[in-house]
């Protein structure tokens, strides 16, 4: 359901349900709520009264009543994060997630708190984890608010071509284009569904929020609240402190009792010394004379000799750095390492007049000049990019030309699905696809020969 107070927003922002599932235990006989629903139902009025600060105690009673109910902890995460109390927020969140709470309300939320705590690349991984459940114009929203504004215009640009694409979709995707610093796309797009008069007042609303360092600040404007200082949550409402918990703690600390006998003394003590009879006589040994001559010498042979000298393990004499051309046993174990990690993926052949294999696609733009561009900016944020080939070709969706960016040079699609795996992790948005050598390529840049260090 929608908040009063984001319905007032002078500017784009969020929709952030309030979290409405819970255990819902009623009492025994007398079918009255529970307290712990009570205080949840009187959080929730709250919030949607816009009293952010009054649903804070009432959600923190439900969740002291009941301490395990994921709904009532998101409720509380929620109340934390629309009363800019942001660590709060993200620690709540994150235990009602780990008690099952995966609701899209709860996903955004817990996003926008670790966006303003300045952990951006886990809000990324949250909502790229999160796909199939955020809603696209919040997903994207977060993701320009996070800094990643080509998977956010991506995101909001599908989107908006949807067929009931709603105005705050393009509300939405005129701010990612906004705070990435292409205000003249931003205006035409704000344009469609705002007067003159409202236009000018929020591109001046855009223009302060995009030039505002401070992360809390940001997320606190988007979503109507004020960031204030923030202790961090009730001890005692913690997950780890709930009683199933330390019950549960407990049963698990098993303290080993000594026995109650102890052993016998005649196992510990040490066995008495043995003392030699008084008849033990000393075993004599004869030793065999060493002959002599007739002169009465000893010869030299019957002399004890020398042992003799261990054998001298020579060091190989082959140089240290293999000659070219040297068999493969030579090279280094720096060198053989650092050539395995450079070849996991090998660059194939790319043939621009006749396109073929597998490609990853990084993107969809309105101009063959975007697309350039952006191939740019990704080179930059990734190394591994920088390698391979990339070109661009028209595609027609819907009677609009689209101009396709792909990392091309994929012999297999196993290189294809590992490399858009590894971009994914990084929080780049891509899927791969298979060249059907028809592709009218209209721009190709060539790939960087790999090179490996040497010591």
């Amino acid at each position: 359901m929608k908040r009063n107070m984001l319905m007032k927003l002078a500017i784009s922002g969020f929709v952030l349900g309030v979290t409405t599932f819970g255990n819902g235990t009623l009492a025994s006989a007398s079918n009255k709520p529970t307290v712990a629903e009570k205080s949840a139902g009187a959080a929730r009025v709250a919030l949607e009264k816009g009293k952010a600060n009054k649903a804070v105690g009432h959600a923190e009673a439900a969740v002291a009543a009941s301490p395990r109910d994921a709904g009532y902890r998101a409720l509380l995460g929620q109340a934390y994060l629309n009363d800019g109390r942001f660590d709060s927020a993200a620690a709540a969140l994150t235990e009602a997630m780990e008690l099952g709470a995966t609701d899209a309300n709860t996903i955004l939320a817990l996003t926008l708190a670790q966006i303003a705590q300045g952990k951006t690349p886990d809000a990324v991984a949250l909502l790229n984890a999160h796909q199939a459940t955020v809603p696209a114009p919040d997903a994207g929203l977060a993701l320009a608010l996070a800094g990643d504004s080509e998977s956010a215009i991506y995101v909001l640009t599908e989107a908006a071509r949807a067929e009931g694409a709603s105005a705050r979709t393009r509300q939405n995707l005129a701010l990612a284009f906004a705070l990435s610093g292409r205000w003249a796309q931003a205006r035409v797009l704000a344009a469609q569904d705002l007067s003159l008069a409202k236009l000018d007042a929020r591109m001046g609303e855009w223009s302060k929020l995009a030039s505002q360092p401070d992360a809390r600040l940001r997320v606190a404007t988007l979503i109507g609240t004020k960031a204030q200082a923030d202790a961090g949550m009730p001890v005692r409402l913690a997950l780890a402190n709930a009683p199933e918990v330390r019950m549960a703690a407990a049963a698990d600390d098993k303290v080993v009792l000594a026995a109650a006998d102890p052993a016998p003394v005649e196992s510990f003590a040490p066995p008495p010394p043995v003392i030699a009879s008084a008849d033990t006589s000393i075993r004599t040994v004869e030793l065999p004379m060493p002959q002599r001559d007739e002169n009465g010498v000893v010869p030299v042979t019957e002399l004890p000799q020398p042992a003799a000298a261990p054998a001298v393990i020579m060091a190989d004499a082959a140089p240290y750095r293999a000659a070219p051309g040297a068999p493969a046993e030579t090279v280094r174990p720096a060198q053989a390492q650092a050539l395995e990690l450079a070849t996991r993926i090998v660059p194939a052949a790319f043939n621009s007049k006749k396109p073929n294999g597998w490609a990853v696609q990084l993107g969809a733009y309105d101009s063959l000049g975007i697309a350039r561009e952006k191939w740019g900016v990704l080179k930059k944020r990734n190394g591994m990019l920088t390698s391979f080939p990339a070109s661009s070709h028209a595609a027609v969706v819907k009677g609009r030309t689209f101009y396709r960016l792909t990392v091309n040079g994929l012999a297999t699609r196993g290189d294809a699905t590992e490399m858009c795996r590894q971009l994914k992790a990084q929080g780049q948005v891509c899927f791969i696809r298979q060249m059907g050598g028809a592709e009218n390529i209209q721009w190709a840049a060539k790939s960087s020969p790999l090179r490996l260090a040497s010591r």
